[in-house]
C-alpha cells in the first residue's frame, strides 16, 4: 500500500480523550527529549492510521485490502507505542486504559471476531495486567464491572494504595507474567538425561564438572576446605563450544540431574526483540530474576544460555548501536552475577564470532569435540541395547568395530539418527536383525555429514583453566 493512499489530514489525537491528554501532559514533563519526541510521533501516527481505518470502515466496510493493511499497521504500531509508554510512564497504565477503551467499543460494535478493535486489543494485551485482557476474549457478561477502573491524579497518573505496584512493570524486569518466561526452569522429559550415566563418552568433561561444580554444590563443607587449603572456588561462568550435535546441551541437562539446585534456561528467542532497547532490558531482567531466585532459595542457581553467540556477537563486526548495546549489557550482567550465587553456562557452535570481551568473562572454556571411538561404541550400545533385533549385532565385537570405524567423525546426534534409520532398514528387510549393512545404508540415506572440527576450534591456542580454578 502506498503512503499516499492514507489521509494525512490532522489526526484526532486518539479517541480516549482523557488518556491522550494525560499522555501529552507527561510527554511535556519528560526530561528525555528523544524519547518524548519518539512517543509523540508514534502516538500521532497511531491516531492518523486509526482515523483512516475508521473512515475506510465507514465507507467501504472491512473487506477491502486497504482496510486490512490499515488494521495491520494500527495493531503493530499500537503494540510498539504501548511498550514505550509502559516503560517511560508506568504509572500511566496506558495499555490497560487503552484496552478498556477498545473493549467498550468492541462490545458496543457487536463483538465480531474480524473487528479491527479485536486485533488492537490483542496487541495491547502484550503489555496489560487487567483480568479482562488475560482472558483474551474481549468480552464479558458485564464489561463495565470487569474493565480496569483506576483512579488518577491531576496529571493522569494512577493512584494506588500499593507503592510497590507503582514501581513494577513488565519491561523493567519484574519476575512476573511474560517476563518470567525469559527464564524457564529445566524440567527433564522422558528423553532427557537423568545424569552423567546417560552421557556417552566425555569422560574428562564429566570429571571436571564433577570436581569443579557438582562437589562444590552437593558438598559445601568440603568445598570450603578446598578453598581454604588450595584456593579452589566454583566457576561462576563456563563456556562450552564445539561442533553442533556433540552434546553441549545434553551434558548440561545431565549436569542438572547431578546437583541439588535448579537450572534455568534463558530463552534467547524471547529475550531478543525488534524494539529499540528491549533486548538489553530483557537480558537484564532475566539475570536480575536469576539473582533473586538464588537469594530466595539460598543456594546456587544455574542459568544455561544456549546459542549465546546470537546475542553476544563480536562488536567489531557490528555497526548498529542497538546490537552493540545488547553485547555491553550482557557483559555487565555476567559481571553482576559473578558477585552473586548464580552460575552461567554458555554454549556455542561459533566460538570465534563471540565478542572477545564475552569470551574473557568466562572462567573456564571447554571444547566439546566429536566423540572418540570409545564414545561411539558406547552410543551404539545405548541405541541397540533396548532393541530385541539389535542383540545379535551387540554380541559381535567385530561388527561393532566395523560400524564404529564408519561412524567416526560424525557428531553424537548424527550417530543417534543413523542408528534409528538402521533399525528401520532392518525392519523393512522382513523384520530382520539389525546388521552392518543396515548402518552403511543409513549413513547414505540420512544425509548426515561429518563436521569439520577445525573450523570450530578457538583461534587462540591458550589452554583454559581447569573448571573450578578460574581466573
Amino acid at each position: 500500500m502506498k503512503i499516499s493512499s492514507i489521509n494525512s489530514s490532522k489526526p484526532s489525537f486518539g479517541y480516549d480523550k482523557r488518556l491522550n491528554k494525560s499522555l501529552q501532559t507527561q510527554l511535556g514533563k519528560c526530561k528525555n527529549t528523544v524519547m518524548s519526541q519518539t512517543i509523540a510521533s508514534l502516538n500521532d501516527y497511531c491516531n492518523l492510521v486509526e482515523d483512516n481505518l475508521r473512515e475506510e470502515e465507514k465507507k467501504n466496510g472491512p473487506k477491502t485490502s486497504l482496510y486490512q493493511d490499515l488494521q495491520d499497521m494500527l495493531s503493530t504500531s499500537k503494540q510498539m507505542l504501548s511498550g514505550f509508554v509502559s516503560f517511560t510512564f508506568p504509572k500511566l497504565r496506558y495499555p490497560d486504559r487503552e484496552y478498556a477503551h477498545y473493549n467498550r467499543e468492541f462490545v458496543k460494535n457487536g463483538s465480531q471476531k474480524d473487528d479491527w478493535r479485536a486485533d488492537v486489543m490483542e496487541a495491547l494485551s502484550e503489555w496489560t495486567e487487567s483480568e479482562l485482557s488475560k482472558s483474551k476474549t474481549g468480552q464479558s457478561n458485564n464489561p463495565k464491572d470487569e474493565l480496569y477502573q483506576p483512579k488518577f491524579d491531576e496529571d493522569g497518573m494512577e493512584i494506588t494504595d500499593d507503592p510497590k505496584k507503582d514501581l513494577i512493570n513488565k519491561i523493567s524486569g519484574a519476575l512476573s507474567g511474560k517476563d518470567k518466561s525469559l527464564l524457564e526452569e529445566f524440567k527433564p522429559s522422558a528423553t532427557s538425561p537423568k545424569g552423567f550415566q546417560d552421557v556417552a563418552g566425555m569422560d574428562k568433561l564429566k570429571k571436571d564438572l564433577n570436581n569443579g561444580i557438582i562437589q562444590f554444590i552437593n558438598n559445601p563443607e568440603q568445598a570450603k576446605i578446598d578453598f581454604e587449603e588450595y584456593g579452589k572456588s566454583i566457576p561462576k561462568s563456563l563456556l562450552l563450544y564445539g561442533p553442533p550435535g556433540c552434546g553441549k546441551t545434553y551434558i548440561t541437562q545431565a549436569l542438572s540431574g547431578e546437583i541439588d539446585t535448579p537450572m534455568y534456561m534463558l530463552n534467547i528467542s524471547k529475550a531478543g526483540s525488534e524494539y529499540i532497547n528491549m533486548t538489553a532490558k530483557n537480558l537484564k531482567s532475566a539475570f536480575d530474576a536469576a539473582i533473586r531466585i538464588s537469594e530466595k532459595q539460598q543456594k546456587p542457581v544455574l542459568v544455561f544460555m544456549d546459542e549465546i553467540d546470537s546475542l553476544g556477537f563480536d562488536r567489531g563486526a557490528q555497526t548498529w548501536p542497538e546490537d552493540i548495546k545488547q553485547v555491553a549489557t550482557m557483559l555487565q550482567c555476567i559481571d553482576q552475577v559473578k558477585q552473586s550465587n548464580v552460575i552461567i553456562i554458555g554454549a556455542t557452535n561459533k566460538y570465534n564470532i563471540l565478542d572477545p570481551a564475552i569470551r574473557r568473562r568466562f572462567d573456564s572454556k571447554v571444547f566439546v569435540d566429536i566423540p572418540d571411538k570409545d564414545a561411539i561404541q558406547t552410543l551404539l550400545i545405548k541405541n541397540l541395547a533396548p532393541l530385541s533385533k539389535g542383540q545379535k549385532l551387540l554380541s559381535s565385537p567385530d561388527d561393532l568395530k566395523t560400524i564404529t570405524n564408519q561412524l567416526y567423525g560424525f557428531s553424537n546426534s548424527s550417530i543417534c539418527i543413523i542408528s534409528k534409520q538402521a533399525a528401520l532398514n532392518a525392519m523393512e528387510r522382513d523384520r530382520a536383525d539389525i546388521s552392518v549393512d543396515d548402518y552403511l545404508k543409513a549413513i547414505k540415506e540420512t544425509g548426515e555429514e561429518k563436521p569439520d572440527r577445525k573450523q570450530y576450534l578457538a583461534e587462540t591456542k591458550t589452554k583454559s583453566a581447569k573448571i573450578g580454578f578460574g581466573s
